[in-house]
């Protein structure tokens, strides 16, 4: 009796001592508010398609803005449109009201070079929404 207790207790033991530093593991990764990384981005349709969208807005945001003066002017700095998605290649998520993905995509732009961008976007998929909030260059792209 003595040893089938003993053998249950150390089992127990075991069982705790694998269990608890895992738990430990996810409660660390997961921050309520905060951001969390994307998992198999490569892979991820979703985050792929969010890319997609955030090139294809900033490409539309850019052609209206042909003709006025400021965007004239702007030309010489900015990066040649249209820009053409090529891959998301990391990304992070953070719950607001929504979901808010930091993206790092990357382009081809039409001399066929490549470029990275940073891309903050908003979904809110109860209301049928995407709203691109930020898109720049990466000073110095990391491939």
């Amino acid at each position: 009796m003595s040893k089938v207790s003993l053998s249950l207790s150390l089992l127990g033991l075991l069982v705790i001592a694998v269990v608890t530093p895992t738990a430990n593991a996810i409660r660390k990764s997961v921050v309520v508010g905060g951001k969390s990384d994307v998992p198999n981005v490569q892979t991820n349709k979703e985050v792929q398609e969010l890319g997609r969208y955030c090139v294809e807005q900033f490409n539309l945001q850019e052609q209206s803005e042909t003709g006025n003066e400021a965007s004239i002017e702007k030309k010489e700095t900015a990066v040649l449109n249209p820009l053409t998605f090529s891959r998301v290649v990391s990304a992070q998520q953070q719950v607001v009201a929504g979901l808010k993905y930091y993206l790092r995509i990357e382009v081809t732009q039409p001399d066929g070079t490549s470029r990275m961008f940073d891309s903050v976007v908003v979904v809110q998929p109860w209301l049928h929404s995407k709203k691109l909030l930020g898109f720049t260059p990466v000073a110095t792209p990391i491939y």
